[in-house]
């Protein structure tokens, strides 16, 4: 298996799979943890892309196929077929808008613990294994549970964090507090990332496939994006961030206008999959 290091190094193909982030409070930031990679050969190099999986819900999961060196994306020539814990699972393949394709999964898990997953294509086939969590114990938000109301800066009310977006140019997603956009009775997309302090090159796409969508929802859609780290350093963790228990990134919350959780898509997100998810978020 591949270290954290080597898997950040080896090459830009493998960007999707990466944390965002470089540090945090007494050196202890956003982190993921690593992905099972297969071994070189005839099996596919299978990865974990998306972070938390909790029970009883309708849990996103994304896959990517890597090159036996893991330094990019496999290309099968045919479909692909996967499987979660034995059961067979449709997969879409996504990938505009970001640097590495991924493969969207659904499924409802029943218990936690370790699920196994394979994918199989032209005769090569990949296994690896994700951890389930109980539902009612994660603390990061789960669709069906309320936003957390907490306050997130805005240029006329930073909270302490400089600067308030490291995207450039800044983007345009800070107008409102997330506290007083949950009370304006709309639904609200939020967005955790930070495109300045990325290990990889994830965090930019995934707010510009975001913003990219705003004027087409923003009758109907408050957008708010929050920084991972209160300073450019990255020595420490923005509040908004320690509210939602975040503890890797990007994370985008899609919130219902009575304030409840409808979708919850981590990590990476193409421009079609955040066109549809905000598509339903208002039907």
């Amino acid at each position: 298996m591949l270290s954290r290091r080597e898997f950040l190094l080896a090459g830009a193909g493998t960007v999707l799979l990466a944390a965002c982030g470089g540090g945090g409070d007494e050196g202890a930031g956003p982190t993921v943890t690593q992905p099972e990679v297969n071994r070189p050969g005839s099996r596919l190099n299978l990865v974990v892309a998306s972070y938390v999986h909790a029970t009883g819900v309708d849990e996103r999961v994304t896959l990517a196929l890597l090159n036996d060196d893991a330094s990019g994306p496999f290309r099968p020539d045919g479909p692909v077929r996967f499987t979660i814990g034995g059961s067979e699972v449709p997969g879409e393949l996504h990938g505009d808008g970001i640097p590495l394709p991924y493969y969207l999964l659904r499924h409802r898990f029943a218990a936690p613990g370790v699920v196994t997953i394979t994918a199989t294509t032209g005769g090569r086939t990949g296994e690896t294994a994700l951890e389930v969590v109980d539902g009612a114990a994660v603390p990061v938000p789960v669709p069906g549970r309320p936003m957390i109301a907490t306050p997130t800066p805005t240029p006329a009310a930073p909270g302490g964090v400089e600067p308030i977006c490291t995207a450039e140019p800044p983007c345009p997603l800070h107008e409102v507090s997330l506290d007083a956009a949950l009370g304006e009775g709309r639904p609200v997309a939020l967005l955790f990332a930070t495109p300045a302090r990325c290990q990889s090159r994830l965090c930019g796409p995934v707010l510009d496939n975001l913003v990219a969508q705003r004027d087409a929802f923003a009758d109907r859609v408050r957008f708010v994006h929050a920084e991972i780290y209160a300073t450019r350093t990255g020595s420490e963790l923005a509040p908004a961030v320690r509210a939602y228990h975040l503890e890797s990134e990007p994370f985008l919350f899609l919130a219902g206008a009575d304030g409840v959780v409808r979708e919850r898509l981590d990590n990476a997100f193409d421009r079609t999959e955040v066109a549809a998810a905000l598509g339903r978020l208002v039907a």
